[in-house]
């Protein structure tokens, strides 16, 4: 450890110079900006600030639903898709089109009575885009969840950039996230990337989102989640932001 320390620095000068070399050479030579980043399983769209995950559907009805979005093998049994993309791939897309991260709902006992901090964070569209019968389809995500009381389709489809947190294990931060797979919440987990503007969480949700089954494609269907910032909200849509 001692001897990377030491041999650290001298990379660091020698990546310097180098830097210093090339552009002395070319001065008026400037790199163009990549259009798209391609990452494991999302593309990163700067031109049209949006960033596209790969996922396929995993859940078409079920008793109880929290999740949009989540990684294979976490909470398949209440989330509509699964993604391969990696969590925390998906918060460094949003990072590198500008956003800066929120954070997650987080409840402290003080005393004898629990205080609640909610998510908060930059809000950002979620749109499910896919092809059926050869028909291309370009949906906001909240027409695929509905509540089981009212009867009324999610509200809108707009999420909180909460992103996650990390947990210290043996020195080593782990973005939690990457690990519970909380991508794309209806509920809060407390450990959500992307969480919605309400009190649920998952203890006390009572099943209240349900999948609205004749509007989500067959089981397997490939979907792009697409996540576009919002630089400002549609005048007949205001949630509140907390």
């Amino acid at each position: 450890m001692i001897r990377m320390m030491k041999i650290l620095p001298v990379i660091l000068i020698a990546l310097s110079l180098s830097s210093t070399f090339v552009h002395a050479q070319t001065p008026t030579q400037k790199p163009d900006k990549p259009k798209r980043t391609t990452l494991n399983g999302l593309v990163i769209d700067h031109e049209n600030q949006s960033v596209d995950i790969q996922a396929k559907v995993v859940l078409r009805d079920s008793d109880w639903l929290e999740l949009l979005l989540c990684t294979p093998g976490t909470k398949e049994h209440e989330s509509i898709l699964t993604t391969t993309a990696r969590p925390s791939h998906i918060h460094l897309a949003l990072i590198m089109l500008g956003l800066k991260p929120g954070n997650p709902m987080t409840g402290k006992k003080v005393g004898n009575e629990l205080k609640i901090t909610e998510a908060k964070g930059p809000l950002v569209a979620v749109d499910l885009i896919y092809e059926h019968q050869g028909i291309k389809y370009q949906v906001p995500a909240n027409q695929w969840v509905y509540n089981r009381t009212t009867q009324a389709p999610l509200k809108d489809h707009y999420w909180l950039f909460s992103g996650s947190s990390f947990l210290k294990i043996q020195d080593q931060s782990i973005y939690r996230a990457d690990v519970n797979g909380s991508v794309i919440t209806l509920v809060h987990f407390g450990d959500d990337l992307l969480a919605r503007q309400t009190q649920l969480t998952s203890r006390n949700d009572n099943a209240a989102w349900q999948a609205q089954t004749q509007k989500i494609p067959p089981i397997n269907t490939p979907i792009t989640v697409r996540l576009t910032p919002l630089k400002s909200l549609p005048k007949k849509a205001s949630p509140k932001t907390p």
